[in-house]
C-alpha cells in the first residue's frame, strides 16, 4: 500500500490582511487556483463507498456549491457565503444542507463550516509548502504540520474532464497511517476554475491473526469508507 505523506510550511502565523469589499477576490500568488466570485456555481458527482471484507457498497449523489454573496468581516477580510446543496439523482430538486464561508487575504484562504475553521490554501503557492490546516481551531498544536502542496502546475484528469494547470493538497495523520490503516484526504484545484476533486479515505486493512482470513500487505480492506467529489459542471 502506498502511503501518502503530508509535510507543512512553517512560519504560518496567518495574519488576516484587510481587503476592500468586492464581489471578486484578486488573483495573485496563486489565489486564482480557487477563484472567488459571487454567482459562481459548481456541481460535483459524489461517490461514497463502504467496505466490509473487501467488498464495497456504493452510493451516488450530487452536490452543488454556490457563492451567493460577499462581505467584509470584522477583521476587514473579504468573506464569501458558500451554500452547499445536495440531491440523490440529477433529476431531483436541490436541498440546502449547509452554509459555509470562505475568507481570503494575502496569506491564506480559510474555510469555516459548523463554526470550525480550517486553512484550505496558503499564499504564495509553492510546491512542497507545508502548513497547519487547524491553525485556527483547537484540534492540533500550533506547530503541527498536516497539509502540504504537491504537483503544483501539473496537468490532471478527473472524470471526463482534464485540466492543464492544477495543484493538489494532501492531508494525513502519520501516526495512523501504516500497513494496517489508511487515513488521508486530498483536494485538487485547477487554475482559474477552483476545486475539481475532493477525496477522503478511512480504511482498515488486513491485520495479523485477523478474523477475515486475509493476507497482510495485499490491500485487502476489512472495513472502511471513501468519499469522492468530482466536478462535472
Amino acid at each position: 500500500m502506498k502511503r501518502l505523506l503530508f509535510p507543512v510550511a512553517a512560519g504560518l502565523l496567518l495574519g488576516l490582511g484587510a481587503c476592500k469589499n468586492t464581489s471578486e477576490a484578486p488573483t495573485a500568488s496563486g489565489r486564482d487556483y480557487y477563484p472567488l466570485k459571487v454567482g459562481t456555481e459548481r456541481v460535483y458527482d459524489v461517490v461514497d463507498r463502504s467496505y466490509t471484507n473487501n467488498r464495497a457498497t456504493e452510493t451516488r449523489s450530487q452536490v452543488r456549491e454556490q457563492l451567493t454573496e460577499s462581505y467584509t468581516d470584522a477583521t476587514g477580510a473579504l468573506t464569501y457565503k458558500l451554500v452547499r446543496s445536495s440531491r440523490a439523482l440529477a433529476t431531483d430538486g436541490w436541498r440546502v444542507d449547509s452554509v459555509q464561508t470562505l475568507t481570503v487575504n494575502a496569506q491564506n484562504l480559510l474555510l469555516t463550516r459548523s463554526n470550525w475553521r480550517t486553512v484550505e490554501l496558503i499564499f504564495p503557492v509553492r510546491d512542497g509548502a507545508e502548513w497547519n490546516k487547524n491553525a485556527f481551531n483547537d484540534r492540533d498544536t500550533l506547530v503541527a504540520l498536516n497539509r502540504r502542496y504537491q504537483d503544483v502546475g501539473a496537468s490532471f484528469a478527473a472524470g471526463t474532464r482534464s485540466y492543464d494547470n492544477t495543484l493538489t493538497t494532501y492531508d494525513d495523520d502519520p501516526d495512523r497511517n501504516n500497513l494496517y490503516y489508511e487515513f488521508n484526504s486530498r483536494q485538487v484545484f485547477a487554475k482559474g476554475i477552483g476545486p475539481v476533486l475532493r477525496e477522503s479515505r478511512a480504511l482498515n486493512y488486513c491485520q495479523p491473526n485477523g478474523s477475515s482470513g486475509c493476507q497482510v500487505g495485499v490491500n485487502y480492506i476489512t472495513s472502511g469508507k471513501t468519499h469522492t467529489e468530482t466536478l462535472v459542471q
